[in-house]
């Protein structure tokens, strides 16, 4: 008998809190719900202190981080490693294309993913071979994540990625 497994009184008010909890905070990410996977998984990859300051770099140096992250995930999908790719494929397009929180304790404090303090960044350079490569970049994460969510047999997510 597990104190919060709801088959007491304190598990029961224990299960209902998290459902309220979860119904306030599902009103408060509406767009974030509405994003891609791999762009949700954005505003994580940005609390690593590598990926905050590749964003920071100018459009070429980040575009030529992003081609590295990209060529490492195809080595690692070639050798079957899937799931590592996939990370990879997500990485690669998180330089050009993501999302932040403007509140820096959002993990800590009460107000988790919120819509009123999340920015979408999409920089898609300056110039129009900028604009290009951006796109050719985008395009090829998302057929390598569809194909490396296809061979995680997650078909779902395959689709999403397309």
């Amino acid at each position: 008998m597990s104190m919060f497994g709801g088959d007491n009184e304190l598990g029961n008010i224990l299960q209902e809190a998290v459902k309220l909890k979860s119904a306030q905070m599902g009103q408060k990410r509406l767009t974030y719900e509405k994003w891609p996977f791999f762009v949700q998984h954005t505003l994580f990859h940005g609390e690593k202190d590598d990926f905050k300051a590749w964003r920071q770099l100018p459009f070429v140096e980040k575009m030529e981080k992003s081609d590295k992250i990209k060529d490492d995930g195809n080595d690692l999908y070639a050798k079957g490693s899937y799931s590592d790719a996939v990370d990879k494929y997500e990485e690669a397009a998180t330089m050009v294309h993501y999302c932040y929180s403007t509140d820096p304790g959002w993990r800590k404090n009460n107000r988790g993913i919120d819509d009123d303090v999340l920015v979408l960044v999409v920089d898609e350079g300056t110039n129009e071979e900028e604009k290009q490569q951006y796109r050719k970049l985008r395009l090829s994460c998302c057929l390598n994540l569809a194909t490396g969510k296809q061979e995680l047999g997650e078909k779902d997510e395959a689709i999403v990625a397309c």
